[in-house]
């Protein structure tokens, strides 16, 4: 399962790099970091048969109940290329009950620098960082979303913006999910 995710990522990064682009908002985001990637899975086996092989290839940082279900966080000893980016987490969500999800890689969340860790900070740094998008228009266009996940453990609030593009989640934070779930010391 996950050699076959590697053998995905290209086309993963060729359908964010048209996200990004289709947005207008490509060139933007070339310096900012994409701390994890996220992969669904449609069965609750396939999660468990991934987290083993993600093992070998890296060391779990977290795992925890997150509105009502578990993910965890897993750190890559070599990290993934993602387009222009490395990206060296890869958090694996049970699926939701309820909902369909294809198998593979689903989003990407990008650090947003300096923005206050809430969501009113989030919001602002993200209308600074990309002046040509106004919240209404992604709100019609993009399924544009704001979540502050609730973690069962001790772990720093994860406020997050969200849009949705051809199938490609974008999401946006203040600290990288290595520093929300205390793997890493601020200032990452």
């Amino acid at each position: 399962m996950w050699a076959l995710l590697r053998t995905e990522i290209d086309r993963f990064s060729d359908k964010l790099n048209a996200a990004l682009a289709q947005l207008d908002i490509l060139d933007q985001c070339k310096d900012l970091k994409i701390d994890h990637i996220c992969v669904r899975l449609k069965h609750n086996a396939d999660v468990d048969r991934l987290k083993e092989q993600l093992l070998e290839a890296g060391r779990l940082i977290s795992t925890a109940d997150v509105n009502g279900r578990e993910i965890s966080i897993v750190q890559l000893h070599s990290p993934l290329m993602v387009g222009a980016w490395e990206v060296s987490g890869v958090e694996v969500p049970y699926p939701k009950p309820g909902h369909a999800y294809e198998d593979g890689w689903e989003h990407v969340e990008f650090v947003l620098n300096g923005a206050a860790n809430t969501m009113d900070g989030i919001r602002q740094a993200f209308i600074e960082r990309f002046p040509n998008l106004t919240i209404d228009e992604l709100q019609e266009a993009c399924g544009y979303s704001e979540d502050a996940p609730l973690a069962d453990k001790d772990q720093m609030p994860n406020p997050t913006l969200g849009i949705r593009v051809n199938g490609v989640g974008l999401k946006f934070h203040a600290h990288p999910i290595q520093v929300i779930v205390g793997h890493e010391k601020q200032g990452f």
